[in-house]
């Protein structure tokens, strides 16, 4: 199963020389005199996370409880799934039906802007700095193979069970000892707090391992996959299925029969109803000012009919209204800070 990486939108600054009066109009191909922008649709990114688990046996499992009361030792080889977790982040693509041109005249403070690489107005007047994140990959611990513990008394047994006895004793001669360092009771005491827990850690370290040989070994592999889902307006739905899962085979495609689906609800909260064409030329925005999304909110929810993964109400650019700044933000006078969201299109901050 191949891991997928959502890419960070890298921004580029766009900066025009300043001239009268800040004017917005929709783009028409070859009429740009200005710095042309996009609002946002908002998307959906959904990352899921499985795990394969193997479950087996250890070699003297038969004989745990006798001789450590371990009741709950792996008794047979297993090997099945489980999803850890299901998380969702937003991001923005450019909205074909929100492209507007920025045309600035003499006197006008709006005349640098902040896109994203793919064109979505981000910033007017300052700058989004983006936040880095630095993923550091924690390397698996290996597992120490429990037989290079064993002694040779214990290797020399003529039978597992004789083995098993011999290797429980071992086992509680570690504890024994730990338990007399730790008390300040040993023959051999370290000689300070750093010696004494390099100590003790070698000592947990062949306790773990030679019981292991009792209770067995559970290994997990992870594996990653994402979803990316661009609601509409016309989007509302009631348990569409969103993948499948199968406790055998793990993550599948929502048409996979061999897994039992995982659902996903989709409400719109807003109540802004669509417009009719007429109602769009009526309500056509002004050529001023800066055009900005008024996102609506809807209800997103992931589940199995036994558990629920995820439930959150997000807000969405593409299920609001689109307004306009008003273009005395932008006059000799003001040098307004304006600054996106740029999966939702929403003002984040206006300081003048």
């Amino acid at each position: 199963m191949k891991r997928h990486i959502l890419a960070i939108a890298m921004t580029i600054c766009v900066s025009l020389q300043a001239f009268a009066q800040t004017e917005v109009s929709t783009f028409k191909s070859g009429e740009s005199t200005g710095a042309t922008y996009y609002l946002p649709s908002t998307v959906l990114d959904i990352t899921l996370e499985a795990m394969e688990i193997t479950r087996t046996p250890g070699e003297f499992s038969a004989y745990a409880n006798n001789y450590l009361h371990i009741t709950d030792a792996i008794s047979k080889e297993q090997k099945y799934w489980e999803i850890s977790s299901v998380k969702i982040k937003q991001f923005g693509t450019p909205d074909p039906e929100k492209m507007y041109t920025i045309k600035l005249a003499n006197g006008s403070t709006a005349s640098n802007i902040q896109l994203t690489e793919d064109g979505i107005l981000q910033a007017i007047n300052t700058k989004v700095t983006e936040a880095t994140t630095e993923v550091k990959s924690v390397p698996a611990k290996k597992r120490i193979d429990p037989k290079s513990y064993l002694t040779e008394e214990i290797l020399q047994a003529t039978s597992t069970a004789k083995m098993a006895e011999l290797t429980s004793k071992e086992i509680y001669e570690i504890r024994a000892s730990k338990l007399a360092i730790t008390r300040g009771q040993a023959d051999n005491m370290p000689k300070d707090g750093l010696s004494m827990q390099l100590v003790l850690g070698e000592l947990t370290n062949q306790e773990q391992s030679l019981t292991s040989l009792f209770t067995g070994t559970c290994d997990t592999v992870k594996y990653t996959c994402n979803i990316r889902l661009t609601p509409t307006i016309e989007s509302d739905t009631t348990k569409a299925v969103l993948f499948r899962f199968s406790r055998k085979l793990g993550i599948l495609k929502n048409d996979d029969l061999a897994g039992a689906p995982i659902y996903y609800d989709f409400n719109n909260l807003s109540t802004v109803p669509t417009a009719t064409d007429d109602a769009k030329k009526k309500k056509a925005p002004k050529k001023d000012g800066v055009f900005v999304n008024i996102p609506g909110k809807a209800a997103v929810k992931i589940y199995s009919p036994t558990e629920v993964y995820y439930e959150e109400t997000l807000p969405f650019g593409q299920l609001g209204t689109t307004e306009s700044l008003s273009k005395d933000f932008f006059n000799k006078n003001n040098a307004t800070k304006v600054i996106l969201n740029k999966a939702t299109g929403a003002v984040i901050s206006i300081e003048n």
